[in-house]
């Protein structure tokens, strides 16, 4: 598994109702700046981006965070996506439950997590 950088500052703009400029404005940056970070287009931010991003975003009343403009999330390598694929049909569904036919809600299900699983199914290591 590796893990990848996403930049979520569209989605923390949205849930607060700031528009970009406001933005900009408040944290003294150049528009073109924080429409690069809002629309995900940086392979890196600068210390002091981020800095001044928190500060524009506690200006306007959100007491806001790094994290909550970059994640960290987990990418399943090629062999653990195809380990948890095999290990999902096996059990018939997804891992947290199974969708009985017609019915609305998920069915429980026993047995291990499917990370337990998946060690069995993943395949030779390469």
């Amino acid at each position: 598994m590796t893990g990848e950088m996403r930049v979520e500052l569209a989605g923390l703009l949205r849930r607060h109702k700031i528009t970009q400029k406001q933005l900009a404005q408040a944290a003294r940056m150049r528009p073109a700046t924080v429409n690069a970070l809002y629309n995900a287009r940086v392979e890196r931010v600068e210390l002091s981006t981020l800095v001044d991003l928190v500060i524009g975003l506690r200006r306007l009343g959100v007491q806001a965070d790094v994290g909550d403009i970059l994640q960290v999330v987990d990418v399943p390598d090629d062999a653990e996506a195809a380990a948890r694929e095999r290990a999902l049909r096996l059990l018939g569904g997804e891992p947290w439950g199974l969708k009985v036919q017609g019915a609305a809600v998920l069915a429980p299900v026993s047995g291990p997590p499917i990370e337990d699983v998946l060690h069995e199914h993943r395949g030779p290591e390469l």
